[in-house]
């Protein structure tokens, strides 16, 4: 004879299972981001990195030597990803500008954040929000490549976008 428990016990525990099976499929895709969002950043030339999800290098905004200007074709390419990002519950980024080692420290610092905020302009015409901490100049700080090379040099000179689930749940 079968204890009057054990048939309640076993409800239980499919009841369980079964929830916990729904639970899996309600998920947010690796990253924190759900699959739609993903499909968006990548279609936009994201890449996930370490520190989330960043503009990988063919989008990358490289600026001449001593400039701080985005172009109006790239300020217009600039506001629609940010529209973009905006319609799927992405709000808000971090806008980090870069500079090569050419020049003082305190240039390069003051010269990097003028990148960064040249290209939180347009992301903000797009729609996206940002306090001060999130428009960054990190000067010559995290070279990508030798400031040795003139491509290298380059390489440095750059603005990277990097969203990540924490921020665009803010």
């Amino acid at each position: 004879m079968i204890p009057p428990a054990l048939p309640s016990l076993r409800a239980l525990i499919v009841t369980a299972l079964a929830a916990l099976l729904a639970a899996c499929q309600s998920l947010p895709a690796p990253g924190g981001f759900s699959r739609e969002q993903v499909a968006v950043l990548t279609s936009e030339g994201f890449v996930e990195t370490a520190l989330g999800w960043e503009l990988s290098m063919p989008e990358r905004l490289l600026f001449q030597s001593n400039e701080s200007s985005v172009p109006a074709d790239q300020q217009d390419r600039i506001r629609a990803v940010a529209a973009r990002l905006v319609s799927i519950g992405i709000t808000t980024a971090r806008v980090e500008g870069h500079s090569d080692s050419t020049g003082t420290s305190a240039y390069n610092l003051a010269l990097s954040q003028a990148r960064a905020e040249a290209v939180a302009a347009p992301m903000r015409a797009g729609g996206m929000q940002f306090t001060a901490d999130q428009i960054v100049g990190r000067g010559e700080t995290l070279p990508l490549s030798s400031n040795d090379t003139a491509e290298g040099r380059q390489d440095n000179r750059r603005v990277v976008v990097i969203v990540t689930p924490a921020l665009a749940s803010q």
